[in-house]
């Protein structure tokens, strides 16, 4: 009886331990793999020196030409602080001379319209453009008299090469408006016989008419005309004055 009990005992022991040997059924083919913690490494950013904007006015600091504008303040291309322009023709109304131009008109660095004959008539209204300076405009810009700043010696009407010289710029302007007539008027001062004066500025007055036919201006345009010592524009007591005097004046007819 004993035996039997002891052999039955040995029999379960077997029999357990064989089983706790024995692999667990699995139902897939990885079971046995466990399962792997991954952690995902920081990446490190780069920093882009080029985006820094110090002063926050929206431009880069590479780009900043003015760096300590206030946040919130308007700035330009280059980051410095605009100013205002109420007629926005590119001068700053603190520079601005002439702060209500129109619109679309060219203007000087003092934010006037421009004058580029300097007749005193702004060119948007300038009819006769390239006005010789010496000559007195009308409101449109187109000349009517002038005197001709002309040095003549006394008793003498030959004229200088200076003269001459003037003389082109203003036969470039009578070509480029053909419908102009001159008058040459010659004068002297009032030394001397008033009949040999006349005939002295009538000479005066056609050698001026003769550098002006150099320069291809046709003689049916233009006529000389002697005044003698008429009409002094300063006083003949002085020898300043008489050098005034003997001048050669011109006006245009339209």
């Amino acid at each position: 009886m004993k035996y039997g009990l002891t052999l039955l005992v040995l029999s379960l022991f077997t029999l357990v331990s064989n089983a706790s040997d024995a692999p667990p059924k699995v139902d897939n083919d990885f079971a046995y793999l466990k399962p792997i913690s991954v952690e995902e490494a920081p990446v490190a950013k780069t920093f882009d020196a080029s985006s820094l904007d110090s002063d926050s006015d929206g431009v880069a600091d590479r780009d900043d030409k003015c760096p300590n504008t206030q946040a919130g303040e308007k700035v330009d291309a280059h980051g410095c602080l605009l100013k205002e322009d109420s007629d926005n023709d590119g001068v700053p109304e603190a520079d601005d001379k002439c702060p209500n131009t129109p619109e679309g008109r060219k203007v000087d660095n003092r934010g006037c319209e421009l004058d580029s004959d300097n007749d005193g008539i702004v060119d948007s209204k300038d009819q006769c453009k390239n006005t010789i300076k010496d000559f007195i405009v009308d409101g449109y810009g187109c000349p009517q008299t002038a005197t001709l700043k002309v040095n003549f010696e006394p008793a003498k009407y030959n004229v200088s090469k200076k003269l001459i010289d003037d003389l082109k710029s203003f036969a470039l302007f009578l070509k480029e408006n053909p419908g102009y007539q001159i008058l040459l008027y010659g004068y002297t001062d009032s030394i001397g016989d008033k009949e040999a004066n006349k005939k002295l500025s009538q000479n005066r007055a056609n050698a001026v008419k003769d550098a002006l036919s150099s320069y291809g201006i046709k003689n049916t345009r233009m006529t000389a005309i002697g005044r003698g010592e008429a009409d002094p524009i300063a006083d003949n007591m002085y020898k300043t004055g008489r050098a005034k005097n003997r001048r050669i004046e011109v006006e245009l007819l339209q």
